[in-house]
């Protein structure tokens, strides 16, 4: 006895199978045997029933005989898979020919020759139909591969795109933050260059102001010399003209400090070693911060030297020890440090008179109670101070400007409230070795023999009593209040020796000294400035003025001291003021 096949599944209610057969019997009987299997199945007699319509369900097999009333099973069977390219059809037959057999080839699945045995049926029914529902399932797995792949190239593209976009946006970005720090930069520069112009422009205008007012100093100081010697006995009248003396001599140092800044004080530049000066003049600054500031001194060795004036490299460690005492009220350190330093082109582009390269530092530290930013951006200009108006000028951090841009140097301040002050002085390196200290020089005889001096200065009160100091020691005076005019007294007259004012209209000193010497090359020209440094590039020639200071001198002092032209003026320092 032979058990029935196991039933297909997934057929339940649904046609399985279509047998198309033109014999009403046979069709049946394969319904029958199929049923018998739990395969479904449904019969037609023609291929034109088999073609027609019969709801959504499709079938998973077609079983057809060769011979059909309107068609034959192999044409059926084309025309069966160009509506379901994956329907397996078996082909029913009577016999086998080579002709059916070709033309079978690519259009049924397989044949079976009549009369079929169930289980041989059966068998091969079960076998086409897995092999359609095989054929439809990787037909849905392919195109559910497209559809992923499709998928999958739209959200790459997608993806692309943003990413793209994002990358677009990062450069745009990176581009506006690259502007926006090129234009902090530039703005920062500009800064700095405001910042240094406006320290020019009021180092000129300091300048200017303290060269006038020198000349008014001259006078005051000069005429209360007179009056001092003339009232001499006259205690009382003696009390004021000291009184007046004193507040001169003090306005005579602010003015220092003012032509310092502004880089019109005339200094006496020499090589130095920066450690020397500190080493001498530690005292000093020990002294002047008190015991509740701790002075300390550190130096690197084998230090270059620089070029500077000596006297104003301690006024610049002696302002700086002040201002770095008056900010420490509780006590506190004062570190000064010397070595050197690597300036590069970003320091050098923030300060343009530096060029990059090697200098020697100054550093002056406190711990004391620092500056907000706002006062730090003015703290080298002329008169700002934070002090109590009698506690201060204003001018002690400006002066120290000047003298270090002076020196070719620069100066730099880092403050933070709460956090202490550090200055920043650079030099550069001076060629050669400091010089040993030079003997004082020979005093010469004081008082003039009737030698004749032509005196040139525009400023009538100056020329007055420069005129007046050197009648009361025992000179003849050709007064010239313009170039033009000395050189139309140089012309007529005899003298021995000129004495000119370097900086006039019309003609400067330089240029009249040339002129005259040229007339009279044994004449000895001697030019006069109220202390500047500035002179006209002329000045500079060989055949030029011996330069001095515009003196602030009593009626018996330096301007007493002209020695005839044959032997020619001493070269001596500047007196200070």
């Amino acid at each position: 006895m032979t058990t029935a096949p196991a039933p297909v599944s997934d057929t339940v209610g649904t046609t399985a199978v279509y047998i198309v057969d033109d014999d009403p019997d046979m069709r049946q009987t394969i319904v029958d045997i199929l049923a018998v299997a739990g395969i479904p199945a449904e019969g037609f007699g023609t291929g034109a029933a088999a073609l027609a319509p019969h709801g959504p369900d499709r079938p998973d097999l077609a079983v057809v005989d060769q011979r059909l009333p309107d068609t034959t099973g192999i044409d059926l069977a084309a025309s069966l898979k160009a509506a379901d390219p994956d329907l397996a059809v078996i082909l029913l037959t009577g016999y086998v020919s080579a002709d059916n057999a070709i033309a079978a080839v690519g259009q049924v699945d397989d044949y079976l020759t009549k009369p079929v045995p169930p289980e041989d049926l059966i068998r091969n029914v079960r076998a086409a139909i897995d092999r359609t529902r095989l054929r439809r399932e990787n037909r849905r797995l392919v195109t559910r591969l497209q559809e992923l792949n499709s998928s999958l190239e739209a959200t790459v593209a997608q993806r692309t795109r943003e990413l793209e976009d994002a990358h677009r946006r990062a450069l745009k970005d990176q581009a506006i933050k690259e502007r926006l720090r090129a234009q902090a930069e530039r703005e920062r520069l500009e800064n700095r260059l405001h910042h240094a112009q406006r320290l020019e422009s009021l180092g000129q205008l300091a300048g200017g102001v303290a060269h006038d007012f020198n000349n008014l100093l001259a006078v005051i100081l000069t005429c209360t010399a007179f009056v001092a010697e003339a009232t001499e006995g006259n205690e009382s009248v003696r009390a004021d003209v000291e009184q007046i003396r004193t507040a001169a001599e003090r306005a005579a140092r602010l003015t220092r400090q003012l032509l310092i800044f502004g880089r019109r004080d005339k200094a006496n530049i020499e090589v130095l070693d920066l450690g020397t000066v500190v080493t001498d003049i530690h005292g000093l600054l020990a002294r002047t911060i008190g015991e509740d500031v701790t002075l300390v001194v550190r130096e690197t060795g084998d230090l270059p030297a620089i070029r500077a004036d000596r006297g104003q490299m301690e006024q610049v460690l002696i302002n700086l020890a002040v201002n770095a005492r008056d900010a420490m009220p509780g006590g506190g350190t004062l570190t000064i440090r010397l070595g050197t330093s690597m300036l590069d082109a970003d320091y050098a582009r923030l300060h343009p008179q530096i060029t990059p390269g090697h200098y020697v530092e100054l550093s002056v530290s406190d711990t004391g109670v620092g500056m907000a930013p706002e006062i730090v951006s003015r703290i080298f200009e002329p008169f700002f101070t934070t002090k109590p108006r009698d506690k201060g000028t204003g001018l002690g951090l400006a002066t120290v400007h000047g003298i270090v841009a002076g020196s070719g140097g620069s100066l730099s301040v880092y403050s933070e409230p709460g956090m202490g002050t550090t200055f920043r002085a650079f030099f550069p390196p001076a060629q050669g070795q400091p010089a040993a200290a030079a003997e004082p020089p020979e005093e010469p005889a004081s008082g003039g023999r009737g030698e004749t001096v032509l005196v040139v200065e525009d400023e009538p009160a100056v020329r007055q009593i420069t005129a007046r100091i050197l009648r009361r020691n025992g000179y003849v005076v050709l007064e010239a209040a313009s170039g033009p005019e000395a050189l139309t007294l140089a012309a007529d007259h005899h003298f021995d020796m000129l004495l000119t004012d370097l900086v006039m209209p019309q003609v400067s000193g330089p240029e009249l000294a040339q002129r005259i010497q040229l007339m009279h090359p044994a004449r000895t020209c001697w030019g006069r400035a109220a202390r500047s440094t500035r002179t006209p590039r002329s000045s500079r020639n060989r055949s030029g003025p011996r330069n001095s200071s515009r003196p602030s001198v009593r009626a018996s002092g330096d301007a007493g001291r002209v020695t005839p032209c044959r032997r020619g003026p001493p070269e001596r320092k500047a007196p200070r003021s």
